[in-house]
């Protein structure tokens, strides 16, 4: 525990001088934020296991109507289809958050901020899904500590432009806003999150009024998240004290396997295929705990190394490192939520780039 307690506050510390200086205002004008987004209550950690129960209703949540529709001139890249994206405040269901403050304790329901991104067609000023011919897989995304979601755009656009719905989390005690302060701790609670943000996308994919109205296919799921969202992520897949069976694969960019999570990691009869993704110049997410995860992990999994890349640009930034990833983890995701067996033989071209990128597999 002493070990980990070192790294995190490692974590804290060059975030809070280095990498908040990456999220630009150009980020988050590339996303029209629709409404306004509330958290109340926070408090300390209380370690939840993940629900798997039936999906709850709709009005937990506040969604800002109607959704944006992002032109496809305005998106690099996105030749056919562009996306639509909408905002919402979710209340877990049975949790809640508690803070102290000047004249005590006080508590209210645990929040999570939710972006959702979706393949759209435009007709007059209204986003209209793009649906092919079935309904779409489902991933949700998890920010690091001290991060929006929004930071990251540039991935979730990639994996919109692979034929995902992605829902994007901003958590109650990490996110740059946080009521009462960044707590890390609370990491404990954040696969709980996950777990209830699933719950939301499929309550909306089976409500007649909500955007996503039939456009998520429930049996494919997978999870994406980045440092201690990668964690969580990590967590929620492949340690016994929080996995959600809904989820069918995982990517990890430059996460780790936390002791603090009362489980074991990889327990007997837990085979999801998973993608470890670790920059070899990364210090606060030590390359050597990527290389733990995909050593101890069943098969399938892969690992994309990075060589010179950082803990957030290649997530954050359009680079050459960028590009290898976006292309890799939709590669990926295609080929074990659609069963597609072509993108995973692509994996092999588009996840080994001279001086960039190196894939290796099992």
């Amino acid at each position: 525990m002493g070990n980990e307690r070192q790294q995190l506050a490692r974590r804290r510390l060059v975030r809070s001088r280095r990498f908040r200086l990456i999220r630009s205002t150009a980020i988050f004008v590339a996303i029209v934020v629709v409404g306004t987004v509330a958290i109340l209550g926070r408090g300390s950690p209380r370690h939840s296991t993940s629900t798997t129960a039936s999906t709850p209703p709709l009005q937990n949540s506040t969604t800002s109507p109607p959704p944006t529709f992002i032109a496809p001139g305005s998106v690099s890249g996105m030749a056919s289809y562009s996306y639509a994206t909408f905002t919402t405040t979710y209340s877990e269901p049975g949790r809640q958050l508690c803070v102290e403050t000047a004249s005590g304790q006080s508590c209210g329901p645990r929040q999570i901020q939710i972006g959702t991104f979706y393949p759209a067609l435009a007709s007059g000023s209204n986003p209209v899904p793009y649906r092919g011919y079935d309904a779409l897989p489902l991933v949700i995304f998890a920010p690091g500590f001290d991060e929006f979601y929004s930071n990251y755009l540039v991935m979730i656009q990639a994996m919109v432009r692979s034929g995902f719905v992605v829902v994007a989390l901003n958590f109650p005690r990490t996110n740059p806003d946080a009521d009462g302060g960044l707590f890390e701790g609370d990491i404990l609670n954040q696969p709980g999150d996950i777990s209830q943000a699933i719950n939301w996308a499929l309550s909306a994919s089976q409500t007649s009024s909500s955007p996503l109205y039939r456009l998520i296919d429930s049996t494919k799921i997978a999870v994406a998240g980045q440092s201690d969202g990668g964690d969580t992520a990590l967590a929620l897949v492949y340690n016994s004290c929080c996995i959600d069976s809904r989820v069918k694969a995982a990517v990890i960019f430059s996460g780790a396997e936390l002791a603090s999570y009362p489980g074991s990691y990889f327990p007997a009869g837990v085979a999801i295929p998973l993608l470890v993704i670790q920059g070899s110049a990364d210090v606060i997410n030590p390359p050597a705990a990527s290389t733990q995860i995909f050593a101890q992990a069943p098969v399938p999994k892969y690992l994309l190394w990075l060589p010179g890349a950082d803990h957030i640009s290649p997530y954050t930034v359009q680079n050459p490192y960028e590009a290898a990833v976006a292309s890799v983890t939709g590669d990926f995701l295609q080929g074990y939520l659609e069963s597609n067996s072509s993108a995973l033989a692509k994996m092999a071209t588009d996840g080994n780039v001279a001086s960039v990128a190196t894939l290796t597999s099992n």
